[in-house]
């Protein structure tokens, strides 16, 4: 399909990298040693200009973005996306990797956030990727970033691929006070209208919040259960009022008709009401 690179990130410039780029692509590579202690061979100026090209089976040029992300002039971050990959709902991360001096600062994990957000729009369900068995730096990585190992492992001849994946994300608005609750984690269940988008939202699924007042202001969470009610009415009845936002877990202190400020009686009776209960990870 076509994908605009541009689009990949809100805060770097992203641009297809090719062969005027390789010395640039091993400089950013060939300090992170511990990526090939574990993955070997090392990088080389060869193995860079073959990575920009190769496809997995099945695939054609057009589905391939090797890329690389930009804070000014600076490259820092290289990575080779696969659309519709092992299969036609999935992105695949054939390859991912940071410039040392912005490890562990949040950059990583930023730019896989936008990456998810993008193919979401682009109708895409699901990332998947590999790590090397027993390297703790990229497995402590994508699991911070809500990647599940699927079960299946590749060996290879030097080593062994564990195979993860991870749902791609929900978007959902917040104002500053819910999402600072959630945040801090006094609000741990979310209410909302049970329509179509909604109903897309499973256990296990990644939701995005934002934060009304600040654009860059994101929240990662991962959805632990789903409690559908056919109004806010019997919702309050059964979940933990505190749990959903409120300062008591008292009914008496808390009225659905507060929700008919976001949502009108018509559109309740029409979907009915959810309960979403989420953990930030």
């Amino acid at each position: 399909m076509q994908l605009t690179i541009e689009n990949l990130s809100e805060k770097y410039t992203v641009k297809r990298l090719g062969k005027n780029d390789i010395s640039t692509v091993y400089n950013l590579c060939s300090p992170n040693t511990l990526y090939y202690e574990y993955c070997p061979p090392f990088v080389t100026a060869e193995s860079i200009e073959k990575d920009m090209t190769v496809l997995p089976p099945g695939k054609t040029v057009e589905d391939k973005f090797y890329v690389g992300y930009f804070d000014a002039d600076k490259l820092i971050a290289v990575m080779d996306l696969i659309l519709g990959f092992p299969e036609a709902d999935t992105a695949y991360i054939g390859f991912f990797m940071t410039e040392v001096s912005v490890q562990g600062k949040g950059v990583g994990s930023l730019i896989i956030s936008e990456l998810s957000r993008f193919i979401s729009s682009c109708g895409y369900a699901k990332m998947q990727l590999g790590w090397v068995q027993g390297n703790p730096q990229p497995e402590h990585f994508w699991h911070k970033n809500g990647f599940c190992e699927t079960g299946k492992t590749y060996d290879m001849d030097d080593f062994t691929v564990v195979e993860a994946q991870r749902k791609v994300k929900h978007i959902m608005q917040l104002a500053p006070s819910p999402f600072n609750m959630i945040k801090d984690g006094t609000k741990t269940i979310e209410l909302r209208l049970y329509d179509e988008k909604r109903r897309m939202i499973h256990e296990g699924d990644i939701i995005e919040f934002i934060n009304t007042e600040g654009k860059h202001d994101l929240l990662d969470v991962r959805v632990k259960n789903i409690f559908r009610y056919d109004s806010f009415g019997e919702l309050y009845n059964n979940l933990p009022l505190l749990a959903c936002g409120y300062t008591q877990d008292d009914i008496s202190t808390a009225s659905p008709e507060d929700m008919n400020e976001y949502y009108s009686v018509e559109e309740q009776e029409k979907y009915g009401v959810v309960g979403i209960e989420i953990e930030v990870f």
